[in-house]
């Protein structure tokens, strides 16, 4: 049976998910125009911090960014008060980097503001 299957299972409910999600294309450009737009507010407003060294160019729903220092600290401390992103200083040419993923205009802002914050009292 392993011989003729698909490589990947796809079970009822995750189908039916899809069919309804290709019938709703307009639900689905919606939902990408909003992360777009929400991306590159959040990309200018990271560009703005006096300690962020880049914002990396992005076709994903992430950004990836560098900081000057204590970048793991940086997103120790925001997961623990509840904003996650992911810290990335182990992965080649990535030191100090940090990746977020975009969310709603509240959750990005909660991120931004949380970042100044925790970053400013990290570095003191």
């Amino acid at each position: 049976m392993n011989n003729v299957k698909a490589p990947y299972n796809v079970n009822k409910l995750t189908s039916d998910a899809a069919i309804n999600a290709m019938k709703n294309t307009n639900v689905l450009e919606k939902n990408v125009k909003d992360v777009l737009d929400q991306r590159a507010i959040v990309a200018k407003e990271l560009e703005g911090l006096d300690f962020v060294l880049k914002v990396y160019p992005s076709d994903a729903n992430f950004l990836l960014f560098r900081v000057k220092q204590k970048a793991n600290e940086l997103y120790k401390v925001m997961a623990d008060k509840g904003v996650v992103s992911r810290f990335r200083g182990r992965e080649m040419h990535c030191d100090e980097c940090i990746r977020v993923t975009i969310g709603t205009p509240e959750e990005n802002s909660k991120f931004l503001e949380m970042l100044k914050t925790v970053y400013g009292e990290l570095t003191c």
